[in-house]
């Protein structure tokens, strides 16, 4: 390219609409992720391909802040169970999965979990359609910014989050409130299941709400792992935690 062409104003061309937006948006990718996921890696078990496809796509993203030399030798090691375009397909998983939550949020993992009949019959796993979240959420959130008149932030836990449906459904009734749940929400969820729980964390995190995921036993309080949002990171969430712990210890320190 020469200084010439550099220094000629851009042509004038309107922006390019999304192509994909709304319910009709949310559901051409569903449509896309089954058509795509019955197509990849045929050669092994439908419920492996899932759970290896949430693992990796956790892993990438969560290695986005991280940069561990560990987590990309984990990615590679399941890879190396794939061929190279099923590889390929996985990333456009990724994409789909991406797009749809980008026309609107929902509990889109869990649900395609359901339409492919994939889940857990020995766990039980069931995973609540998105409009009951919906439903819970508006029930119980009441009205949220009086309570953010008295402390900085709403935590928000779930000792069994499965694919994060009820967090997404109470970020969405936040956002109704004016409420930017990017900064004055975070959601400390659990579940026993490690597809569930990578299910949770990409949900959580490509709708940029800030959590901890912690694949461990709610009851045992055995933890095996903690998976933690880009927005956890960015928010600075460990220091604003740690600050809100030392201010409810020196209330109830006061208060005798």
């Amino acid at each position: 390219m020469t200084q010439l062409t550099l220094d000629m104003p851009a042509p004038a061309t309107p922006p390019e609409l999304p192509r994909h937006t709304g319910q009709n948006g949310y559901d051409h990718y569903r449509r896309e992720f089954i058509r795509l996921f019955r197509d990849t890696a045929r050669y092994h078990h439908r419920h492996e391909v899932f759970r290896d496809f949430a693992e990796m796509a956790t892993l990438s993203v969560q290695n986005a802040f991280l940069r561990s030399p560990d987590l990309e030798n984990e990615y590679l090691a399941l890879a190396g169970r794939y061929q190279p375009e099923d590889v390929h397909r996985m990333a456009q998983l990724l994409g789909c999965l991406t797009g749809a939550l980008e026309c609107q949020p929902g509990d889109f993992m869990g649900q395609i979990f359901m339409e492919l009949e994939i889940g857990s019959d020995h766990m039980g796993q069931y995973f609540s359609p998105y409009s009951l979240s919906v439903l819970a959420a508006r029930l119980t959130a009441g009205y949220m910014l009086s309570q953010l008149e008295h402390k900085p932030f709403i935590t928000f836990h779930d000792p069994a989050v499965g694919a994060g449906g009820l967090v997404i459904a109470f970020a969405e009734v936040l956002a109704e409130q004016g409420i930017n749940y990017q900064d004055k929400l975070f959601a400390s969820c659990i579940d026993i299941d490690a597809t569930a729980a990578h299910m949770c964390y990409l949900q959580l995190s490509l709708l940029g709400i800030p959590a901890e995921v912690v694949m461990g036993n709610t009851l045992t309080l055995a933890v095996r792992r903690t998976y933690r949002t880009p927005m956890w990171y960015v928010g600075n969430w460990r220091g604003r935690l740690g600050t809100a712990d030392m201010v409810d210890s020196l209330c109830r320190f006061l208060k005798g």
